[in-house]
């Protein structure tokens, strides 16, 4: 059986793309919104205190954006694992998106003179390297905790990793350089952008992977 129909042939493909970018669309614009909520509350957090209680606000970013994008996955691939438990598949989503949106976070809540004049502020190029590696960490961590909602479905599960880490290495720099431009426009509008091609970018790497991996199913 060839890997194509892991997603149900050319035409399963788009559709995996599509929905996958805009789901990722959705979970972005609400996490995002949910984080500047956050963010305007308290923005300069002074204390461990307060910084770690801004950190575990902000990381609930990663709450909508999970439940968004585990739905969809969850619900696309039980058209070939049907056996796929959307429950766990869709909390481990959760937990990971959680856990990403936190770390995100850390640096500018932590980092000594964040957001004054001796802060980094790194070029477009820094961003989108640095944005790169961190995807790539974060992406293959995304797919370890959702391929453990894979145990007992006979699959492999490293193909999901590699796919996700190289879907977020590439999607990643797209959201930071979305966030880096509010200045150009609404939060909404350029939060829209990134997750739209951040999710499209993990979309086709996603397919390719769950293709792999169910190529004998």
């Amino acid at each position: 059986m060839s890997a194509v129909r892991g997603v149900e042939g050319r035409g399963g493909w788009s559709v995996w793309i599509l929905l996958t970018a805009l789901a990722e669309l959705v979970g972005i614009l609400l996490g995002a919104s949910w984080w500047v909520w956050a963010d305007g509350l308290l923005p300069e957090p002074d204390g461990l205190f307060w910084q770690i209680s801004m950190l575990l606000l902000k990381a609930l970013s990663g709450v909508p954006e999970g439940m968004v994008l585990g739905l969809v996955q969850a619900n696309m691939m039980s058209r070939r694992l049907p056996d796929i438990s959307i429950v766990r598949w869709t909390t481990a989503t959760c937990v990971v998106a959680m856990i990403g949106w936190a770390a995100g976070s850390s640096f500018s809540i932590f980092a000594p003179n964040a957001g004054g004049a001796d802060s980094f502020d790194p070029t477009i190029s820094q961003t989108v390297v640095m944005a790169a590696g961190f995807g790539l960490l974060v992406g293959a961590l995304f797919g370890g905790v959702q391929s453990l909602a894979l145990g007992g479905l006979g699959v492999p599960r490293w193909p999901w990793i590699a796919g996700n880490a190289i879907g977020w290495a590439l999607g990643l720099p797209a959201i930071y350089l979305a966030a880096s431009g509010f200045a150009l426009g609404p939060v909404w509008a350029l939060g829209a952008i990134g997750g739209l091609v951040a999710g499209a970018l993990v979309g086709a790497a996603t397919a390719i992977a769950f293709a792999f991996m169910t190529r004998r199913a």
